[in-house]
């Protein structure tokens, strides 16, 4: 009996073959790649390919003729040939079917592919993602900017109709991902009418569709190049894909000699129209009146007009986008006026690689943090506050805010051609309690709806610092060893002391009848991109004049240290805690803030951020029973818990949802763990990883933690430094190899004996 190995050219694989009566019999049940799996010839071979880790067929042989090793046997493999499961089965491999196409592509029309990009940040022209259209023969390729995926099958037929009008050619096949926009009723009806074919691209099998994505990469980098070169913001993304796009049309590629305009259309295309992206232009102004005014603006030139003979501009100070035909061109000096987004954002805004997440329990822990929001009792809209029972009340709120507004010379009247740059503003409502619960005041804010503002135009950096608990608590430990003078302070309207950059519009509030409708801003009002940063650069800027200098580590924490004395001051926006080794400095920094800000003192600490502060003696009481009970509430439970977790194990499946009501339980929890309770920390953390697509056991254990807190709602953290203890001492352990072979730390540091640091968090790498 004689055995043989054959082996198919076109796809590598092989089949184990028989020969009886003179016939050769072929075993199709069992084939694999024979560049993966091993082959082993008898029970030695087998042995021998076992204990040597499944090594290959080739590696064997070549260990067999170069006798680099000894206690190999002489013969190893014969004409039997067995295929080894467990190499089947583990050393399996993705292999592209590399066959060529069904289809002869022969003229342009003959495949056209299309697919999608982003999305990117919301450009000028309100779009978000940018759809590519290449006629596979010929290479050219159209841009449709979209504001949302679901255009872009109207898109593809509006291009489909203007290729099969407009050239001599029509379009035959289309291919697409399987993504649902490209595959819509509508689009299945128009191609059945006229006759095309629809190609959907086998899931995974980028490359498929090879050539668009190639094509998306080098049409990215040219905007990007565009964009960083002119050193505008990336909102203008939408005009670079058009200039490149442009330029990607009229040169040639490698695959041919002529241009993908030319082999289209049938005619050189003209570069005459093309300018640098982002160069100066002064543009002839059509409006000129007969005085001596400047006959043309200058402008930034943003591209080719698509629908007219021109250009297309962008005018820096307002935002708008116009079209002419007249216009001197600087292309030797680049537009350096307008800053540009951060070269990061520019640099990775077109990237096609996916970053992903290390598994659906990091997912999760990232989205926690965003889902942190409270019940409120307030009113969400001025429609709803002006039909309450407590109207009158709000209408009281809202009239002191508008003359506070007033006072602090917030606004002032602006021309009325401003309305398209206007922002709109909302009112806010917001009841605040004392520690009993019981009602103290209706306050009403008057904020802008800065989520219509644009990078560029009406606001650049961001970036505000926020103080951390460790810092509070390291000053309220200084405060009980050292025996200083400590008082807590509420800054009023904390960004209204300070002054904007930029100019921006705002139409007038509802209920504000006396107010002219478009109003110009010289403070910055609640609700800017850019309000946060003005009110810590002012204030920065008015505690260095004291000599109150930023903490490098908590850029919210401001120390004093000169011969005088010590001091130190914690601020979260507009809350705050200053410290003083002796009460004449206390006075001196008091009254320095008082010349230049308005504020309320509170001798008797009080609550500051949700945490309630009691001194007794020379020791600090920290707890929170207000957010407690309202986690409490909202989750009644019947559970006795002694411990923060029960004693069971929890299991994440795959990844398919957020459970908000999950989510927020734990971002209550999560404030609550970071601020006063270390106990729980840990159980937070760790009941944080399932959010993502959380079940019945995730529930209960979380039931279990809140019952845990709900019976311990009196404990409080005590901050009672002594000077005798060590000034600073940490605590740190860790499991080895935890769940996903990654471990669990936890930290615990202590300030004279104070607790006033700790974390509990698994380690982003493997063990």
């Amino acid at each position: 009996m004689m055995h043989c190995i054959v082996r198919q050219y076109l796809n590598n694989r092989t089949h184990a073959c028989l020969l009886r009566n003179d016939r050769w019999f072929l075993d199709v049940r069992e084939s694999a790649n024979c560049n993966e799996i091993s082959e082993c010839s008898d029970e030695t071979s087998r042995l021998m390919h076992r204990r040597l880790a499944h090594l290959s067929l080739r590696l064997l042989r070549r260990m067999q003729k170069l006798k680099c090793v000894m206690g190999l046997p002489p013969k190893l493999l014969t004409t039997d040939v067995k295929i080894c499961r467990a190499c089947s089965l583990a050393k399996s491999r993705h292999t592209p079917l590399d066959s060529p196409s069904r289809w002869l592509v022969e003229q342009p029309g003959d495949v056209i592919v299309a697919d999608l990009m982003g999305p990117f940040p919301l450009s000028f022209d309100k779009r978000a993602y940018a759809m590519l259209i290449q006629d596979h023969y010929s290479s050219l390729v159209t841009m449709y900017p979209l504001k949302t995926k679901s255009e872009a099958g109207g898109c593809l037929i509006d291009w489909i109709k203007k290729f099969n009008n407009l050239t001599n050619f029509s379009v035959k096949r289309v291919r697409t991902d399987n993504a649902g926009e490209l595959n819509t009723n509508t689009l299945k009806n128009f191609f059945a009418e006229i006759g095309i074919i629809h190609e959907k691209i086998v899931p995974y099998e980028h490359h498929q569709a090879g050539k668009i994505e190639r094509t998306n990469r080098t049409i990215a980098k040219a905007a990007r190049s565009q964009l960083i070169d002119a050193d505008l913001p990336a909102t203008l993304w939408s005009y670079a894909f058009r200039q490149a796009v442009w330029i990607f049309n009229w040169v040639p590629h490698k695959e041919n000699s002529k241009t993908p305009y030319e082999l289209v259309v049938g005619r050189k295309p003209d570069i005459t129209p093309l300018r640098v992206f982002g160069c100066k232009a002064f543009v002839h102004n059509l409006n000129h009146r007969k005085d001596l005014s400047p006959k043309a603006r200058e402008l930034i030139h943003i591209g080719i007009a698509e629908d007219s003979k021109g250009w297309v501009f962008w005018d820096r100070t307002s935002g708008t986008v116009y079209r002419s035909a007249t216009a001197i061109f600087d292309e030797t000096e680049r537009e350096l006026r307008v800053p540009a987004a951060n070269a990061i954002e520019i640099t990775n805004l077109f990237d096609p690689t996916m970053l992903q997440e290390m598994g659906a329990q990091d997912e999760a822990l990232q989205a926690t943090a965003a889902v942190c929001h409270l019940v409120s009792d307030s009113p969400s809209s001025y429609r709803e506050a002006m039909n309450g029972v407590e109207k009158e009340k709000w209408a009281q709120a809202m009239k002191e805010e508008l003359l506070n507004l007033k006072n602090m010379l917030v606004w002032e009247p602006a021309a009325g051609d401003k309305l398209k740059q206007a922002l709109g503003c909302r009112w806010v409502y917001m009841v605040k309690r004392n520690q009993q619960g019981e009602v103290i005041r209706y306050k009403a804010r008057l904020v802008v709806q800065g989520h219509r503002q644009i990078k560029g135009l009406n606001f650049e950096e961001t970036f505000a610092p926020t103080p951390t608990f460790t810092s509070l608590r390291c000053l309220l430990a200084i405060a009980s060893a050292l025996r200083w003078e400590l008082q807590t302070f509420d800054v009023t309207t904390a960004y209204l002391h300070s002054q904007l950059e930029e100019d921006i519009y705002v139409k007038a509030p509802e209920g504000a009848t006396s107010l002219p409708g478009i109003l110009k801003l010289n403070k910055a009002l609640y609700g800017l991109k850019q309000a946060g940063r003005c009110w810590w650069n002012h204030l920065k800027n008015i505690l260095n004049e004291v000599g109150l200098t930023p903490n490098p580590e908590d850029q919210s924490t401001y120390v004093y240290d000169r011969a005088d004395g010590r001091a130190m001051l914690w601020i979260h926006v507009d809350d705050g805690v200053l410290g003083a080794s002796n009460k004449k400095l206390l006075d001196k920094l008091k009254l320095h803030l008082e010349e230049r800000l308005k504020l309320k003192w509170d001798n008797t600490l009080g609550s500051i951020v949700g945490i309630e502060i009691k001194k007794e003696g020379n020791t600090f009481k920290l707890c929170q029973p207000q957010l407690i009970k309202k986690v409490c509430d909202i989750t009644p439970s019947n559970i006795t818990a002694m411990q923060p977790m029960p004693d069971m194990k929890l299991t994440s499946g795959k990844a398919e949802r957020l459970d908000k009501e999950y989510l927020s339980r734990i971002g209550m929890l999560l404030y609550v763990a970071q601020a006063t309770r270390p106990d729980i920390m840990y159980s937070v953390n760790y009941l944080a990883r399932f959010s993502m697509n959380t079940n019945q056991q995730h529930w209960t254990a979380l039931n279990h933690l809140i019952n845990y807190l709900q019976r311990t709602s009196g404990r409080s953290l005590s901050i009672a430094a002594n000077t005798g203890e060590d000034t600073l001492s940490i605590f740190v352990d860790a499991n080895w190899g935890g769940e996903g072979s990654r471990s669990q730390h936890g930290y615990m540091g202590f300030l004279w004996g104070a607790p006033v640091m700790w974390n509990s968090k698994r380690q982003t790498c493997v063990a």
